[in-house]
């Protein structure tokens, strides 16, 4: 840990960046705006990136509103074309990678975005090949980058893969780092771990958005069956991954089981991807006996079936040891659902709202969150749930969330003051 500390401070200064005449100016809006075209730069623009994909896309696709036209780069991989839909009339560039899939090596990649003459780079993540890429381009154009690690400079995940981490940063990272002109961060913590990990930078403190639903959920999910008629679903939805609490929860789950404490009809809906053998490790934690634990594993779920795998359960549990800012409540909440959070998703707007249980990831108090969720009423969960849309809707919505992003873009091109999200480089916090 001490190791890549260290490297992450060594070189840590700020690169004047002149911008100069910018590129690609198509016109004006009605706002008296210029019109600009920046590079987004993303590992995978398929369900591959997880939780980016909804992240990354929700935001390019709103950024036209406020006179921003991205373009795309992204790594291919399995699913990219089948994905493709997601970003609608948005331009995509995608390049094979050489080599293994988590450097994500790419001559294509570094090619196609050396010939683009954009205003600037968005880098959505960090650790991979795609940042030595971006460096390049800066180095070209002598134009300005800004970075969003998505929470992968929080200390629980720099104590992981630490060797691997540590030749990325003394291979490229380090250089990709110390030479953005402005970080983005999901929420104030995420700002102090940049600030902890040594960068001086600006930090634009921007949230991750939902689009509100338009329409209702009218169709059971695909894993449905009539045994849930009249049951109380609670769903675990994303990643899985050791970060995200799951060891704790189904330890919980299990020990609750065999008290004979878990409330009648109460069943664990877990769904979402990760590697088979972390999926085998929970497996064994119930035993590979889950359904006789009232658990079920659903897999991943897309698009009209992750809405409808949402609509269909009674709460969301999010026991996570480490997170930028999560979508998967922000969705929940969307739909009406109540979220049960740590700290460490950094939603504190959830429990002020009243719209989230707050509960701690070890087992002992997600126990306790069990028991009380299996004894509360159909209404006072529906009342929690309908908080958590109201704020959603008041704060965490892409139309103005892609605004804030847009502002933060025009103050780096030197075309506006800087934003009151925004704080300045090297302000504490």
């Amino acid at each position: 840990m001490m190791a890549i500390w260290l490297l992450l401070r060594c070189g840590n200064y700020r690169r004047k960046v002149s911008v100069g005449n910018n590129e690609l100016i198509f016109g004006q809006y009605s706002t008296g705006a210029l019109v600009h075209s920046i590079a987004v730069v993303t590992p995978s623009i398929s369900r591959n990136a997880g939780g980016l994909l909804d992240a990354v896309s929700g935001l390019v696709l709103r950024l036209p509103e406020s006179g921003i036209e991205p373009h795309v780069f992204g790594l291919e991989d399995a699913y990219t074309q089948e994905d493709r839909h997601a970003w609608g009339a948005v331009r995509v560039t995608t390049a094979k990678a050489v080599g293994p899939k988590s450097v994500g090596y790419s001559p294509a990649m570094r090619r196609a975005l050396l010939k683009s003459d954009v205003a600037l780079v968005h880098t959505h993540g960090i650790w991979m090949h795609p940042s030595s890429d971006v460096v390049a381009w800066h180095r070209k154009h002598r134009k300005p980058y800004l970075i969003s690690p998505h929470g992968m400079l929080d200390r629980w995940i720099l104590r992981r893969s630490r060797i691997k981490k540590w030749i990325a940063l003394a291979g490229y990272e380090r250089a990709h780092l110390s030479g953005a002109t402005c970080f983005h961060a999901l929420s104030l913590e995420e700002a102090r771990g940049i600030r902890d990990a040594g960068f001086k930078q600006p930090i634009a403190i921007i949230p991750n958005g939902v689009d509100m639903p338009v329409t209702e959920v009218q169709s059971r999910p695909p894993w449905w069956n009539g045994s849930y008629e009249g049951k109380r679903l609670l769903l675990y939805f994303g990643r899985l991954h050791p970060k995200k609490g799951l060891d704790n929860l189904l330890s919980a789950w299990k020990s609750m089981f065999q008290e004979n404490k878990l409330g009648p009809g109460l069943e664990l809906i877990v769904g979402g991807w990760g590697d088979q053998s972390y999926i085998d490790h929970l497996q064994r934690i119930v035993e590979n006996r889950a359904a006789d634990y009232r658990v079920r594993f659903v897999g991943p779920q897309f698009e009209e079936a992750k809405r409808q795998t949402y609509a269909a359960c009674h709460g969301l549990i999010l026991p996570s040891f480490s997170e930028g800012l999560p979508m998967v409540p922000l969705e929940a909440w969307s739909l009406g659902v109540p979220c049960a959070l740590t700290d460490a998703c950094n939603l504190p707007e959830g429990f002020d709202a009243a719209a989230a249980f707050r509960i701690r990831e070890d087992v002992e108090d997600i126990k306790r969150f069990l028991a009380a969720f299996g004894s509360m009423s159909d209404n006072e969960l529906s009342m929690i749930g309908e908080r958590g849309r109201s704020l959603v809707e008041q704060r965490f919505v892409w139309s103005s969330v892609s605004q804030r992003m847009a502002a933060v873009y025009r103050w780096m091109l030197g075309e506006a003051g800087r934003p009151d999200w925004v704080v300045q480089g090297g302000e504490r916090l």
